[in-house]
């Protein structure tokens, strides 16, 4: 059963950018230093909840106590419970009036913790406190005039159940004789934020856009130029990697990213004079090879003429042999040349359809192959390199897949390029050999392209034919079977 290669069934892992990993470590850092400093100043100076009311928190707390204590004066006793009750609702917490002994007066009963009956104990006069006559000392609206001192705030967490406990000692008491006691509304609530009443989020997210924001500007500058310089010593790795050892990375950085720039623009020079050198030895070889075959093959057939009935099967044989080595030099030159073919040919108006039809009846008269080519087609491109290009696709497809359905020769204009795509209904190759398959001399199946004549050159050739055109080729499996070569040339 065939599988596929592991790079085929893992499943895709997200991508985030290189500046998008360093603003989020810097955020995580904020946030760790941030945590730190709590701590530090928490266990340093004693700080609990009540900085939480320092701010807007604070000052909600105080105009809610405010707005009770005018409605309250202006009621009697018996009506209290109904408007504790009414804003208890309105805000969804829990609301409650606690006498400066202790002793909870009026709203949701609640369970004081030990902890918090420090807090709820008040020790100013009860016979300061008027319960529903206006304060001389407060503005026409019964508020307290600006430079009034603030009234006492506090806030706690207590435990089983944990509830977040915070209030404020009002100017207000409540009772009659000697169980008369100032006041202290607490808001009780199960969660720190109150729903937003103790301590609203939204402000510090804005913070804390704002501050990802203004650190991605400051950034900009230095993590721009290093992932501008990791992109193009990639993008280079690439080319290289395809053939391109004339690309070169700028390497005008003094840091470690232009010493890479620098290695790999030697890296690259290297291989290019390491690469021209071996086609070079590779072409002159293939060129001193044709000489000797050819005097073998001029021998052979003196042998042949002279030698014994015995001798013709053994003949046959070699002959079969020098067959073979000479297509192979045949092709080793051909793929040497494939390099310098933009400068020994110049690119010519070619109408395709007899031009395909032509290199079909040479390469391919009698493999069963359908056309679909655009009325009228033209191109203007390397006519030999093409021809060479499209002749081995063809043969390719003509020896290993012609028995088993028609082989469809397609072109298509899509977006300024001209794609030629031949299909057949063969067995295909193993997955794995797809990103291997123009490499010279690779053979999916060496035991088949023995067999058959082949020397594992075809398919570099084509790749450098159209490379000499300006265009690139990819291969592609079919469904149930089948193999693609597409060809992609520049619209001209």
């Amino acid at each position: 059963m065939n599988t596929l290669p592991e790079s085929q069934t893992r499943k895709p892992r997200l991508r985030l950018p290189l500046y998008g990993k360093i603003l989020l470590w810097f955020m995580v850092n904020l946030m760790v230093l941030a945590v730190l400093g709590f701590g530090f100043m928490r266990a340093q100076f004693k700080v609990g909840l009540d900085w939480m009311l320092a701010g807007a928190g604070g000052d909600r707390i105080e105009q809610l106590g405010e707005t009770l204590t005018n409605e309250l004066r202006s009621l009697p006793d018996t009506e209290w419970v109904a408007v504790l009750d009414r804003h208890e609702t309105q805000l969804g917490l829990t609301l409650a009036l606690f006498g400066s002994d202790g002793t909870q007066k009026l709203g949701t009963p609640l369970d004081v913790p030990p902890e918090a009956l420090p807090k709820l104990i008040d020790k100013r006069n009860a016979d300061d406190m008027p319960s529903s006559k206006p304060n001389p000392g407060r503005n026409r609206d019964n508020r307290p005039p600006r430079d009034a001192p603030p009234k006492p705030r506090f806030m706690l967490r207590t435990a089983n159940p944990t509830n977040y406990w915070a209030g404020i000692h009002l100017t207000l008491a409540y009772g009659e004789g000697a169980a008369r006691r100032p006041l202290t509304l607490v808001v009780v609530s199960d969660s720190v934020t109150g729903r937003g009443f103790f301590f609203d989020a939204w402000p510090w997210a804005g913070l804390v856009a704002g501050g990802l924001v203004i650190s991605a500007l400051i950034w900009l500058p230095v993590v721009g130029g290093i992932t501008r310089a990791i992109r193009r010593t990639n993008e280079a790795s690439k080319r290289i990697a395809a053939g391109g050892f004339d690309v070169r990375v700028p390497d005008q950085r003094n840091d470690e990213l232009g010493e890479l720039a620098t290695s790999v623009n030697t890296m690259a020079a290297q291989l290019g004079d390491y690469v021209a050198q071996q086609r070079r030895i590779t072409a002159d070889v293939a060129h001193e090879l044709c000489s000797p075959i050819a005097r073998m093959q001029m021998a052979l057939g003196v042998v042949e003429q002279r030698g014994t009935p015995d001798q013709a099967a053994y003949l046959k044989k070699l002959d079969s042999e020098l067959q073979h080595m000479a297509k192979l030099v045949e092709e080793v030159l051909a793929f040497s040349k494939a390099d310098t073919l933009p400068e020994r040919e110049v690119a010519t108006d070619i109408e395709f359809t007899p031009f395909a039809k032509g290199i079909i009846a040479r390469e391919a008269p009698d493999a069963d192959i359908v056309m679909d080519v655009p009325e009228g087609l033209q191109m203007h491109t390397l006519k030999e390199a093409l021809d060479r290009a499209i002749g081995n696709v063809l043969r390719n497809a003509a020896r290993y897949a012609s028995s088993a359905g028609p082989i469809h020769l397609q072109v298509s204009l899509h977006d300024k390029e001209t794609i030629i795509s031949i299909t057949d209904q063969g067995p295909g190759v193993p997955p794995d050999a797809l990103p291997r398959l123009f490499e010279p001399f690779f053979r999916p199946e060496a035991a088949r392209a023995r067999h058959t004549g082949g020397s594992g050159l075809g398919l570099a050739i084509v790749k450098r034919c159209i490379a000499a055109c300006g265009g690139t080729v990819s291969a592609r499996l079919l469904q149930p079977q089948g193999l693609e070569i597409e060809m992609r040339l520049p619209l001209t």
